[in-house]
């Protein structure tokens, strides 16, 4: 552990050496991204290793299987999307988590969280959608490759993060359940600030195509947390898909700091969730959990550094989520 901390102090000091009164600016992003990205990965290693050291487990031929690893993920219109797999040792009874960031955030902020999910048994996949962290490439119409600029994205790049970006994380899923790696029938979504947004709209999506016959074809989320919600992005609002019934009835979460710039916007949104529970129960509110923080911290300051918020997630989750032979078995795909 001694030499993994070094290296993570001289990644630290290689990455102070950055100049930017030296190189071109954009030399200079990408310098300091592929150092957050090699700093993530570094950080997940220490994560993943103090876990292992508490467990105290023997190692076996089958450890790779569970090692947390990166992903490309090539969705139909030529983006690649970096994502970061954690694996669970449940296998078919695992419940899956698929995390979504926030705008102009990224994956890297999470690790604290990640890690106590992958310790209380779920598999979590953690992409960076188009525009944002390691996926910044595209393919344009003469099929050459370019940069997103985020500051020039629009309502039509949401909706793409939402139907094909989204969805093609779910199809990297789909094909680790029929692995029998973890259990898509047991899917819970956690959004983070305007993720909570692109969380929520596509959870919605989700559970809009019904099964045919025997054959399921979605309605696989089953539960979601939002985290500091936003009210729009791009002039797309949350509360479209807060109000449909099929997400009104699954377990829902907002965790939100009382003095940050989403409480309001968060106390609203779960007022509004909190009445629709209550007059769907005959006057009884269930699967509802408001968790409002003496703070005015946001997004993955929230996440960090209040140290309620972690153990919090992971319980609603795992205790919202059941997996057996009635509640959410596992299913071929």
């Amino acid at each position: 552990m001694r030499a993994m901390t070094a290296t993570m102090s001289d990644n630290l000091s290689h990455s102070n050496d950055l100049q930017p009164t030296i190189m071109c600016p954009h030399v200079q992003a990408n310098r300091v991204r592929r150092a957050l990205t090699s700093l993530f990965v570094f950080l997940i290693a220490i994560a993943v290793a103090n876990t292992a050291l508490a467990q105290r487990k023997p190692k076996t031929e089958e450890d790779d299987r569970y090692k947390p690893r990166p992903v490309k993920l090539k969705t139909k219109d030529g983006v690649t999307l970096r994502a970061f797999y954690f694996p669970s040792e449940k296998g078919k009874n695992a419940i899956t988590v698929l995390f979504v960031h926030e705008w102009q955030g990224q994956s890297s902020p999470y690790v604290p969280l990640i890690a106590a999910l992958r310790s209380a048994g779920c598999a979590v996949l953690v992409p960076d959608y188009r525009g944002h962290g390691g996926s910044m490439e595209y393919i344009d119409v003469t099929g050459k490759p370019q940069k997103f600029d985020v500051s020039r994205m629009s309502k039509v790049d949401v909706q793409n993060i939402i139907r094909i970006d989204l969805e093609k994380a779910k199809g990297f899923l789909k094909e680790e359940n029929n692995a029998e790696n973890l259990n898509l029938n047991a899917l819970v979504v956690v959004g983070v600030r305007e993720g909570c947004i692109l969380a929520s709209h596509w959870a919605s999506i989700d559970w809009s195509f019904p099964s045919v016959g025997s054959i399921k074809q979605s309605q696989d989320v089953k539960a979601l947390v939002l985290i500091s919600p936003e009210k729009q992005l791009k002039g797309l609002p949350i509360e479209p898909p807060l109000r449909d019934p099929n997400i009104l009835q699954l377990p829902i979460m907002i965790v939100a700091g009382q003095t940050s710039p989403e409480a309001k916007d968060a106390e609203r949104i779960g007022r509004r969730i909190e009445g629709a529970k209550k007059r769907a129960g005959g006057g009884t509110v269930s699967g509802f959990e408001s968790l409002m923080i003496d703070t005015s911290l946001t997004g993955p300051s929230l996440v960090s550094n209040e140290p309620k918020v972690i153990p919090a997630i992971v319980d609603f989750i795992t205790k919202s989520v059941p997996i057996n032979d009635e509640e959410n078995p596992w299913i071929e795909r």
